[in-house]
């Protein structure tokens, strides 16, 4: 039986962090799955259609990935997200493997970063690990947000990290709550804010809202005299994150 693996991402037009992240993702999966065909898929339209405007680079979706598995003869499909919550952009990849359930013999979809009670563990030990405690000084994650109910990740990721002893580290978001104006207030007493990525890749958002020079979380802390560092280092980039999207790929289940 053929067998093929579809990577989901949402994409970047970035390709200096695309082939620190979202490249890098891909190859460990290439090399784990060795026996399956593999077809990248983007879940972000407006990503695809710029790399088509600009560089004539087209990327599948996620419906022309299940199409060229179908046309490859692929019977076995594992489907993999390197989405970190499961929201609108994971869902539209469920949904729409679903909807193709009848072309394949089995389909298995894999769990977004932030599923369950184990990945917040995971994450929270692996930050504990990557962010040393300094005095005075707080660590400020951006996350992207959205208007889903899965939002509430960010909320309780947060709510893990101080129960593990790691309140000097924080997380707002840049479309969803907790927003920048909500975390503020609760920096006052820091001296110094360092700020990362909450995200697989550290393209736009990173480069210009959170690390910009003009209406950023860098000149908001700046403004508020906070001396600011910051790293334009996808989640991607740390083999801890890999893992566990290997993680997730080989704890797949069964959907048909």
């Amino acid at each position: 039986m053929k067998k093929g693996v579809i990577v989901a991402s949402f994409g970047t037009s970035h390709e200096d962090t695309r082939k620190k992240t979202i490249d890098v993702i891909e190859n460990d999966i290439r090399e784990t799955f060795c026996d399956s065909l593999f077809i990248r898929a983007w879940t972000s339209n407006i990503i695809r259609a710029k790399l088509k405007r600009t560089e004539n680079f087209h990327i599948n979706n996620i419906e022309e990935a299940i199409k060229e598995a179908i046309r490859e003869g692929v019977k076995e499909l594992l489907v993999i997200s390197t989405h970190i919550i499961n929201g609108v952009e994971h869902n539209k990849v469920k949904d729409t493997v679903l909807s193709y359930k009848d072309k394949f013999e089995k389909i298995k979809i894999g769990n977004a970063l932030l599923e369950d009670k184990e990945d917040f563990d995971y994450i929270v030990k692996a930050f504990d690990t990557l962010y040393k405690k300094g005095e005075d000084k707080a660590y400020l994650l951006m996350g992207h947000g959205s208007d889903h109910e899965a939002n509430k990740v960010y909320e309780e990721l947060r709510n893990e990290l101080v129960d593990y002893g790691r309140g000097d580290i924080y997380i707002a978001c840049v479309e969803g709550y907790p927003y920048i104006e909500d975390v503020m207030p609760q920096l006052t007493d820091y001296k110094s804010v360092h700020l990362a990525p909450f995200m697989i890749v550290a393209g736009d958002h990173a480069k210009n809202d959170m690390a910009g020079d003009e209406d950023s979380f860098k000149t908001m802390l700046e403004e508020r005299k906070k001396q600011v560092s910051f790293e334009l280092k996808g989640l991607g980039e740390y083999e801890f994150v890999r893992k566990l999207i290997l993680k997730h790929a080989n704890e797949a289940l069964y959907v048909s």
